[in-house]
Formats: structure tokens, C-alpha cells, sequence
């Protein structure tokens, strides 16, 4: 096996190559553009139709390959909260989104075959009959009518320096019988977590500075996954189904000598498992007065249970954390469309339960925690009206509101019930300034969700920190508002830069709670603050000026927040904002080669704070992660890919923590710490055929 210089040696070389080479591996390899080969359609109100011809050259081997090629834009999955509105992404599938939670579209279009895509419309600021889902833009894959039957098999390794072999097998399944749809997956996953994993040190020091302690340390975290899905759609009945169990089993120590040359030993293993399974379900018809109704259900369980085991010299303590709960969701929309409005209104109720037990005990003894058996209840009720209207062929305007009201009942070591209701009217502009430029503007009320786990007490043995409940933790509310430049050039170009601004109330952060003479943290309310975005997402193909197939894609996004300290009673960012990150790729298609080169850059900024009552901590990532990709497409259902270097320049993560004597504000440092863990490289080949 390769060692760490090597990889970084060989990596370096290839990367230079790949850059600095690029124009004459591509004159030397690639061939021209079939004659004839179809473009994105002219924007139509709003929508760019791109054919399935517009990716021939990519050889794509699934649909979301195609859609990740979509020049602009960012697939999103949506966001992990309760509620189905809230949860969606930016994809849809027919125009409409599955009635799941657990299996996401890109999970969808990974089994579709693009032999099986009619096109797919690119939607910025909405058109007649779609439902944007919240979003400014969206990507419609509209299938092809048809028998279709497909079978996948793909087989994913990964080769360590430090570990055993990572491996991922998996097999997808399609079939349409008449007007019966039925498809399925089953995936296996074996891996390292990489991002958290390696070897490097640890150094504590005491409030003057002086070494305490120091020595190698070590970190490793793996990843066992299994899941099923399945789903059936017979013309406009949709039923889904999904399993997946996940193990997560973590150990990090530290091999120490103090400054008396005495040797020591600190660990920390977790064992954590967590289990889903969901059902759901979607009916949609026509009604009378033209309108079109669909009724969606769905019921999602999670179950999860952590130990974890600390021992230093002299002392061993062990936390166990289970959670059991459910969601059933029902939720009802009527759409009628018009010639060039679209207007649509409807509901959701959703009943949400979660029983979350801990205990802590040190040295055999327990440890009395607040909070630490709770059960938490909500009935869920959401109304909204919404319509999307084409002013005319170049302004489309969006406007509705959703009104959500919320009891959250919280029973056992605490006892209390409230209910919450919020407005929540959301407005979007978009307007072609001409056929390659779009000005869109939004401005929305948001409303966040409170987090069931954060009114019960929580340890993290690892990071050394405990967060009792708060049950007076209100949700955080904002007024975004936010401008969009769109941008498109020479065909399969676009710029995209997007400014946001938050007003925020009741910022969710961490805070101390007293009871008498002690002093906790908990999530709490900090009051109002702000947070700003920018962000620019750039596709930029190279064919124009002679580079034929090389094109650059990427996105970076820069953020800024401020909120008033509860403990120094000065101004900081937010904790756990990462100020800035992005990814770019650099990609050369190889069509007489059958192949694709691709040089990716990730995480290219990752530097979070969190400000507790007696300590910083600060998470810092290098942004050197690079690695280079070769993808070899020989026929629409074979491909083979090799990364052959991933993480070039050895990524390291770091973590400081400065411990105070006292509350922070006081300025009197007890304690500091510092570790670091070096990513080792790796190599990852991927095997897919499709039958």
C-alpha cells in the first residue's frame, strides 16, 4: 500500500498534469461535437427545457447524473424537519415530489436510467402547475411513457492505509407493467468516516500557558448502513416504503505523558445505533370547478440508543442516551390553474412523539441529571394559499402565506404545555431582464423548529460538555430577504450571485441556566441578532475558447451573524455558523475515450465556534481536501470509476477548547486544549451496470 508521501507525491503530479495539460489532453483525446448535438431550449417564461440530447456528451448513467449537470444550479435534498412542506428540496419528479421523507429524489433518480427521461425543465420563478415547494428555482424531470424495465448492480470499494476494506454493495430495480410502476433498492455500506478519523496530537496546557500534558492522538469512526425502499405508482395513486438501520461505533484516545514524565491513557468509545422505517402514500385526482386535489400520507419511526464509555486514570464514566419516536403526517392540497396563475391552498396535520431517557454515572456512582427521562408530544397543524401568477412573459410573481399553530406537551421529570402559532407570508419576484438574465427577489418569514432532544439533558463524553433541557426554548423567527443575479452565457454557462439578509429573533444558542448556586448550559433564546449570505454558484465551460469538453463548476457561499453574548454581554457571531464554504470541480470529457477527468476541491472553508458559560471551542478544517476522479462510460449502462487520489494533501482537523475558571466573562483561563487528527488518503473505485 501506498504511503502518505507517495499519495501526496503522485497527487501533486496528477493535479499539475490535469490543470497545466488540460488543453492538450483534451485536443489529443476528445473529438468534436457531433454535428446536430441539441441545446438547452430558449427560456420560455421562465423555463429552459434541456433535452436528453444536451448530455449525450457527458454519458451520463442515471438521472441525477443529468440533473448535477445542469448548468447553475445545486440540487438540494431539503431539510431534515417535521412537517412534509417544510422538508422539501428542489427537484421534482413529474412535478410533483415522492410522498416520503426517508428516500430523497436524488435516491429516486439514482434508480431512473436516462433512456427513461423525456427532458428536464430547469423552473426559475414558476410556472403554470408546478408546485415550487418554497423554492426560487426548481429541476422538473418529466419521464417518458413506456414500458421500462432495469435492473442495477453497483459495487463501491474503498482501499485504506489504516483500515479494512470499505466496501458499499447495492442493486436497484425497475419494472412498468401496463400502468403499474414499480421500483426498489437495497444498499449495504461499510466504510471509515474519513472526515473525523487519523492521527495526530493532543496538548493541554494550564492557564499560564504551561505544558500540562501531551502526547499522540487518535481518532477512529466507522459506518455501518443498511436499507431497503420501495415504491409503486399505478396513474396517480404513489406508495412508498423504507427501511434503514445505521451503526456508528467511535473510539478517540490520547496517549499522554504530563510534566512529571508520567504516562497516562484517555478514551473515549461511543456505540451508536439508529433505526428508521417509514410508509407513505399519495392519491391525487381531478375535482369539480376545474381544481385537482392530492392527499398525502405518511408515518415515519426513529429509533436510536447511544453508549458511551470514558476513562482517564483513576476515573471511568458512562452515559447511555435512547430515543424512541414517530410522526404521522397528513396533508391535503386543491391546485386550480389558470392560463397564467396558478393558485393553490390546503393543509397538513402532523402528530409528533418522542421519549428520550439518559442516565451518567462516575466512578459506578449516578449522577442526578435534570431533565434526563422526558417524554415530548406535539399536535402539528399547518393552512397555507399560495398562487403564482405570469404578469407577463418576462415578471412572474409568487405570493402566499402559511399560518402554523403548535402544543407541545412535555411530560415526566418535567410537566408543561404550550401552544404556538405563527404567520408566515412569503412573496417572490423574478423577472427576465432578457433572455440570459433573470433578477429574482424574495422576501419570506420563516419560523424555525425546536429540536424534541433539546428539552432533555445531553452529554457529549467526547467533547467533554453537558446541555441540560430547556423547556422555555422558543423557536427562532427571521424576515429573510434576498436577491438573486442570474446570469447565462455561451450555452451551457451561468453565473448565479445571491445576497441574503436575516433579521433574526430569538436566536437558538447556547446559554447558561442557573438553579441556585449551579450553573448549566442549554439551548436557549439569545434574542435578536443578524445573519448575511452571499453566494455564488458558477458553471463555466471552456469550449468557447478552444478548450474542448474542460469546464469548471463550483459554488462558495460567505456568512456573517451577530447576537449579543449572554455571558460577556458582547457582540459574536452565532455558534456553529461556518462563516464561509464551497466546492469546485474541475472536469475534461474524453468522448473518444468514453471518459471523464475530474479534479474536485471540497470543503473549502470549515471554521465553526460555539461560545459556551465557561469555554470556546473552536472546529477548524483545512480546505486543502482535493482529490482526482476518472470515470470511463464505455455504453449508456457500464461505468467504472477509480478516484485515484483522495485527499491529496492530507486534510487535518483541528479542535481548541479554552476552559475558564468561572463564567467567560471573567477572562481568568483555567485550561486549554488542542488535538488534531490528520485525514489519511485513500483510493475509491465504483463499479455500476445496468441490465
Amino acid at each position: 500500500m501506498m504511503n502518505a508521501k507517495t499519495y501526496r507525491a503522485l497527487g501533486l503530479s496528477c493535479l499539475l498534469v490535469g490543470i497545466g495539460g488540460g488543453e492538450a489532453f483534451a485536443q489529443s483525446a476528445a473529438e468534436p461535437t457531433p454535428p446536430g448535438l441539441a441545446e438547452a431550449a430558449p427560456a420560455t417564461n421562465g423555463v429552459i427545457s434541456y433535452p436528453p440530447s444536451f448530455f449525450d456528451e457527458y454519458r451520463p448513467t442515471t438521472a441525477s447524473e443529468m440533473v448535477n449537470r445542469i448548468p447553475g444550479f445545486n440540487s438540494s435534498r431539503g431539510d431534515d424537519v417535521r412537517g412534509f412542506g417544510g422538508a422539501a428540496g428542489n427537484v421534482l419528479i413529474d412535478g410533483a415530489r415522492p410522498s416520503s421523507k426517508s428516500i430523497s429524489v436524488d435516491e429516486a433518480l439514482r434508480r431512473m436510467l436516462p433512456s427513461q427521461v423525456e427532458r428536464i425543465d430547469l423552473i426559475r420563478g414558476g410556472a403554470p402547475g408546478i408546485d415550487m415547494q418554497g423554492q426560487a428555482v426548481v429541476a422538473n424531470v418529466i419521464r417518458k411513457n413506456g414500458a421500462e424495465t432495469n435492473l442495477t448492480f453497483e459495487y463501491m470499494g474503498k482501499l485504506y492505509n489504516d483500515h479494512p476494506f470499505g466496501a458499499s454493495p447495492r442493486m436497484d430495480a425497475t419494472t412498468r407493467i401496463g400502468d403499474l410502476r414499480l421500483n426498489g433498492s437495497v444498499n449495504a455500506r461499510f466504510e471509515k468516516q474519513q472526515g473525523d478519523s487519523g492521527n495526530g496530537n493532543f496538548i493541554r496546557r494550564n492557564g499560564r500557558g504551561d505544558l500540562v500534558a501531551s502526547g499522540p492522538f487518535h481518532a477512529n469512526i466507522d459506518s455501518r448502513i443498511y436499507s431497503a425502499n420501495a415504491a409503486a405508482e399505478y396513474h396517480t395513486f404513489r406508495l412508498n416504503v423504507g427501511a434503514e438501520r445505521a451503526e456508528t461505533p467511535r473510539t478517540e484516545y490520547a496517549d499522554l505523558i504530563n510534566n512529571l514524565g508520567v504516562r497516562s491513557t484517555e478514551k473515549v468509545v461511543n456505540d451508536v445505533t439508529a433505526d428508521k422505517a417509514e410508509i407513505g402514500g399519495d392519491y391525487q385526482r381531478p375535482l369539480a370547478f376545474g381544481l385537482t386535489g392530492r392527499l398525502i400520507g405518511l408515518y415515519t419511526y426513529k429509533a436510536s440508543d447511544l453508549v458511551s464509555v470514558q476513562t482517564r486514570p483513576g476515573v471511568a464514566t458512562r452515559s447511555t442516551k435512547t430515543t424512541d419516536g414517530g410522526e404521522s403526517i397528513v396533508r391535503g392540497t386543491m391546485r386550480r390553474v389558470f392560463s397564467s396563475v396558478t393558485l393553490e391552498t390546503g393543509g397538513e396535520i402532523a402528530i409528533n412523539t418522542l421519549d428520550v431517557k439518559n442516565s451518567l454515572a462516575t466512578g459506578g456512582i449516578a449522577v442526578i441529571l435534570p431533565s434526563a427521562n422526558v417524554r415530548i408530544a406535539e399536535r402539528r397543524a399547518e393552512g397555507f394559499v399560495n398562487a403564482v401568477a405570469k404578469a407577463t412573459p418576462q415578471l412572474s410573481i409568487e405570493a402566499g402565506v402559511r399560518i402554523e399553530t403548535s402544543t407541545i406537551t412535555q411530560s415526566g421529570d418535567v410537566s408543561k404545555e404550550r401552544t404556538l402559532t405563527f404567520p408566515k407570508p412569503r412573496m417572490v419576484l423574478s423577472f427576465g431582464l432578457s433572455k440570459a438574465v433573470q433578477l429574482r427577489a424574495r422576501i419570506e418569514r420563516t419560523v424555525g423548529q425546536l429540536n424534541f432532544e433539546d428539552f432533555a439533558v445531553s452529554g457529549d463524553l467526547s467533547a467533554g460538555v453537558l446541555n441540560v433541557g430547556n423547556s422555555n426554548l422558543q423557536p427562532e423567527r427571521a424576515w429573510v430577504s434576498e436577491i438573486a443575479w442570474e446570469q447565462r452565457f455561451w450555452d451551457k454557462g451561468a453565473l448565479v450571485l445571491t445576497a441574503t439578509h436575516s433579521a433574526v429573533e430569538a436566536v437558538v444558542d447556547v446559554t447558561p441556566i442557573f438553579s441556585g448556586a449551579n450553573v448549566f448550559d442549554a439551548p436557549g433564546n439569545l434574542g435578536k441578532g443578524t445573519k448575511d449570505e452571499m453566494n455564488a454558484t458558477l458553471a463555466l465551460p471552456f469550449d468557447n475558447i478552444g478548450l474542448k469538453g474542460l469546464s469548471l463548476r463550483g459554488s462558495y457561499t460567505w456568512r456573517r451573524s451577530r447576537v449579543t453574548d449572554p455571558t460577556t454581554h458582547l457582540e459574536r457571531p452565532f455558534s456553529s455558523l461556518n462563516p464561509w464554504e464551497g466546492q469546485f470541480n474541475l472536469t475534461q470529457d474524453l468522448p473518444r475515450l468514453k471518459s471523464t477527468l475530474v479534479i474536485t476541491t471540497m470543503q473549502l472553508g470549515n471554521k465553526v465556534r460555539q461560545y459556551r458559560s465557561n469555554e470556546t471551542r473552536f472546529d477548524y478544517t483545512t480546505p486543502n481536501y482535493v482529490n482526482i476522479q476518472y470515470n470511463w462510460r464505455p455504453n449508456p449502462t457500464f461505468l467504472a470509476s477509480v478516484q485515484l487520489f483522495e485527499n491529496i494533501f492530507l486534510r487535518e482537523r483541528r479542535r481548541e477548547r479554552v476552559i475558564y475558571s468561572g463564567a467567560r466573562s471573567n477572562g481568568i483561563i483555567s485550561l486549554t486544549e488542542e488535538r488534531s487528527a490528520e485525514m489519511e488518503p485513500f483510493i475509491m473505485f465504483r463499479l455500476r451496470k445496468s441490465y
